[in-house]
């Protein structure tokens, strides 16, 4: 009787263990499929991005928008190499901070704690 309790807890124990193998590599299986879904997904919103982005630069050509000009029968016409002026943005340069130092007020000085000295210096070579 003994035996067979023991046996049976054996299997018991190995039919659990195979059932969690079992799902692990069903959850990896899993696992791989939606990466790869996701991939596919990603390739075809790269390839959407690309089309759509070569689109707007069409449209953004000169000969789209001289048909475009025509649609709407604006009076406009496109500008030749003379008209057209560069206009470059000033480059910032910074300025040097001068801070002007009042005079320090001379509240000592009437007990002569504080006196002032000059000096020359020596012109630059």
């Amino acid at each position: 009787m003994e035996l067979s309790k023991r046996t049976f807890g054996f299997i018991i124990a190995i039919t659990f263990a195979l059932l969690f193998y079992v799902h692990q590599q069903i959850s990896i299986f899993r696992v791989s499929y939606t990466i790869q879904k996701k991939e596919i997904e990603v390739a075809r919103l790269s390839e959407a991005y690309k089309l759509v982005k070569f689109r707007v630069a069409r449209l953004y050509s000169p000969h789209v928008l001289s048909q475009r000009m025509k649609q709407l029968s604006l009076d406009l016409t496109t500008p030749t190499e003379q008209e057209i002026i560069r206009v470059l943005k000033p480059k910032m340069v910074p300025q040097e901070n001068k801070v002007a130092w009042s005079d320090p007020v001379q509240f000592l000085s009437w007990l002569h704690f504080i006196k002032e000295a000059q000096a020359k210096t020596a012109p630059k070579e």
